[in-house]
């Protein structure tokens, strides 16, 4: 095998490869190999059949699909192992310029990592934001409290905004009734926003036992194609009429809900908490915008494969959190009232964000000279095992499989380049 290397104007680089005739020759016989079992040829048992035979029935070229992917895979690889300073990003294009009995051409079109020029990442300063927590989050805090023990008490009273009424309902359109409209014993907090339109503004004013005719417009974005801008009538029975109680803000509830024996001191505790969460928040952010100082300084023509495949990663990502909703992706796009395609642009600026930070990261951590060793995995996975027996890195990878072993690994990787940073930057 012989080969070629050419730079392409926009950075590509273009390996023409010359398989010679020999080579060629064993990638068919190779094929051959592989592949005669699949073959019924009248006269030979399957699988038995001569190779000239097969090439006779079905046409000279019936190994050549196979031939050329054994040859691409064989060749393409070493020529990587020899040209370490092209590093693809994405699968490259093959072209098959030239195949006949003498031997097989190749044009393969890489798309190389590109070269990154770092600013400055070291000796930066981040100033610390001042934390502050006030008196409405204290007291939002403490309202989640209370919200967490009210309890719903039945009155016998019209319906108000704020209570919980205890409903069935019936809906329809133009007198025929839609699935998913009806219900019984539903609970609907009423000034919740849960239903469609005013539908819940409509219930106030009503009694235990009163029925009526709730009429609604259903929006020209809702996720039932059926309904969408239609008008329904709705058929509501209130069967129950219940007001919530919430408890006093005292001693008392201090001492239920907590360690505490008063108020004072469950608020205080309250506040200190907070200004620990918002102190270990800013801390994070102080990192972020360490890594965002350091990513703005840099130099680097992000490939816009790489942009769109990270989109493609920020797509999946987004169905498999749908996934756990019920949902999926057709279903949102037409409740969103999108497409896909808009979708995908919404994302384009952050998955060229996200590039070119890894790619910069990437970079510090070539020039940093950091790893991390088998000796730190262990470690790392000894801090969380269960049984504090010693352990080789060959069982941390037989128990989490490779590609957690891999993404573990990894993780240890960027928690060393984030002290390197902190140690080297200035964040307090």
């Amino acid at each position: 095998m012989k080969y070629t290397k050419k730079i392409l104007d926009d950075k590509r680089v273009e390996f023409t490869i010359q398989v010679e005739k020999k080579e060629w020759e064993d990638a068919l016989e190779n094929a051959y190999k592989e592949n005669k079992g699949k073959y019924n040829i009248q006269g030979f048992r399957k699988g038995h059949a001569p190779r000239k035979v097969i090439e006779k029935t079905y046409g000279d070229t019936v190994f050549y699909d196979d031939a050329i992917n054994n040859s691409f895979y064989r060749y393409y690889f070493e020529i990587l192992s020899k040209e370490k300073e092209v590093e693809p990003v994405t699968n490259p294009d093959i072209r098959v310029s030239k195949i006949d009995d003498n031997g097989l051409e190749l044009v393969v079109t890489v798309i190389p990592k590109p070269e990154v020029t770092l600013g400055e990442y070291t000796g930066l300063t981040v100033e610390k934001k001042e934390v502050k927590v006030t008196k409405e989050e204290v007291d939002h805090e403490l309202e989640h409290m209370r919200e967490a023990r009210v309890k719903y008490v039945g009155v016998d009273r019209e319906v108000k905004n704020g209570d919980v009424a205890t409903i069935d309902f019936e809906g329809s359109v133009d007198g025929v009734k839609f699935d998913g409209g009806s219900a019984t014993d539903f609970d609907l907090e009423i000034g919740s926003k849960s239903f469609i339109d005013n539908f819940e503004d409509q219930l106030i004013g009503l009694k235990k036992g009163e029925v009526k005719d709730v009429n609604v417009t259903f929006p020209e974005n809702y996720h039932v194609d059926s309904l969408k801008g239609k008008k329904a009538v709705f058929k509501v029975t209130v069967k129950d009429v219940k007001e919530k109680v919430y408890p006093e803000l005292d001693d008392k509830f201090a001492d239920e809900v907590s360690e505490f024996s008063t108020l004072k001191e469950l608020t205080d505790d309250t506040k200190k908490k907070l200004k620990e969460r918002k102190e270990k928040e800013e801390a994070s952010q102080r990192e972020s915008r360490l890594i965002e100082k350091i990513v703005d300084s840099a130099k680097v023509d992000v490939p816009e494969i790489m942009v769109e495949e990270q989109v493609d990663d920020f797509i999946k990502d987004f169905e498999y959190r749908l996934s756990y909703q019920g949902l999926n992706l057709d279903g949102y796009l037409k409740y969103a009232n999108t497409t896909l395609e808009d979708l995908r642009k919404s994302r384009m600026e952050d998955a060229r964000k996200t590039v070119k930070t890894r790619l910069v990261l990437e970079k510090i951590i070539v020039n940093e000279k950091l790893d991390v060793t088998d000796e730190d995995i262990v470690n790392k996975f000894n801090e969380h095992a269960r049984d504090k027996k010693t352990v080789t890195i060959e069982d941390v990878r037989k128990t989490m499989g490779e590609e957690q072993f891999n993404y573990f690994a990894n993780s240890l990787l960027l928690n060393k380049l984030m002290n390197f940073l902190k140690s080297k930057n200035k964040l307090d």
